[in-house]
């Protein structure tokens, strides 16, 4: 593996696996069906594996996609607030390398609005956390726009990572869900997102979506179908006159296993240098694909000298001020 020690990599998708989340999915009866390998389960763990590849500081990500909510708001709601307990505690450790997106329990709405404060202005998280869908609910969904709301009026940093989506038992694939199906819950949400009209009416929230974007760059022409074909009254096209084109470069990405030249290639032409930043998904993938990724980034001919700064920590520091020198 190459020297990655002059580096000062700011990671907005890096995983743990808390003991507190884990007992709260059992109180819940749900099954985790990702079981990594490697947890981060310490502070000092994680610190120790962010500096072999240059991590300066990582916003950590408490969930795998058994998600936080199962069917029973109660159980919900105790799963997130004792794992935001936990992720307070943990980034307490060493706060100028570590900061915690905070699980909310939607499609609860009012547990998650009680949640987002609490986790926000008491735990000091630096944003918030939501997996695509629970329960068959989307985020964007106009259920939660009281949420969508609050949020805006917060100028929250909320990160989207894909959840496994329900309907991949009846696919008759042997392929695991994460290799195709999660970047397109991904794209799924974006796409939600800018029909539903949340980019429109809440533009302060910053989303952030893993995986540069899932597919989103590459379906960014496709899109624009939701200006023709909307069955909807009043349809998009009278909703949005605008269009679709604004929104898509409004969201946030990050690079985790999406840190090759085509891929940044394309995400670059939909969206500003600002708005992409690093992200290694470890310790949920392999080393080598970490450093695959990394060393993909320092050659891309999408990123400038300049612009490959702008990705490595920049870029997350305008989100992130903790982590600014």
């Amino acid at each position: 593996m190459a020297d990655y020690s002059q580096l000062r990599l700011i990671d907005v998708h890096h995983h743990c696996v808390l003991p507190a989340y884990e007992q709260a999915l059992v109180r819940s009866g749900a099954a985790d069906l990702s079981r990594p390998l490697r947890k981060n389960a310490s502070a000092e763990e994680a610190i120790a594996s962010m500096s072999q590849f240059g991590i300066a500081g990582a916003v950590i990500n408490p969930l795998s996609v058994a998600g936080v909510h199962h069917g029973n708001d109660a159980n919900a709601r105790y799963l997130c607030e004792t794992t935001n307990e936990a992720l307070a505690k943990y980034v307490s450790v060493a706060h100028e390398k570590l900061g915690f997106f905070a699980p909310i329990p939607f499609p609860d709405v009012q547990g998650s609005l009680k949640q987002m404060e609490y986790a926000l202005d008491t735990l000091g998280a630096d944003g918030l956390i939501m997996l695509t869908n629970q329960n068959g609910v989307y985020v964007g969904d106009p259920i939660g726009e009281e949420l969508w709301q609050e949020m805006d009026r917060r100028h929250a940093n909320v990160f989207i990572h894909p959840a496994r989506p329900a309907f991949v038992d009846d696919l008759n694939l042997t392929l695991w869900a994460s290799i195709i199906e999660y970047p397109f819950e991904t794209t799924r949400v974006a796409a939600n997102l800018i029909y539903h009209e949340c980019m429109k009416k809440y533009p302060n929230i910053r989303w952030i979506l893993a995986h540069a974007g899932g597919t989103l760059p590459y379906l960014s022409l496709r899109l624009h179908l939701m200006e023709e074909g909307d069955t909807k009254k009043p349809s998009f096209a009278q909703r949005v006159p605008e269009g679709v084109a604004p929104y898509i470069g409004q969201f946030y990405f990050d690079l985790a296993i999406a840190g090759s030249h085509a891929a940044l290639g394309a995400l670059t032409e939909v969206t500003p240098l600002s708005h992409i930043m690093y992200g290694s998904d470890w310790p949920y993938i392999d080393k080598h694909l970490v450093s695959m990724q990394l060393d993909n980034l320092m050659s891309a001919p999408s990123l400038t000298k300049n612009g490959f700064a702008q990705v490595e920590h920049k870029s997350a520091e305008a989100l992130f001020p903790r982590f600014a020198r």
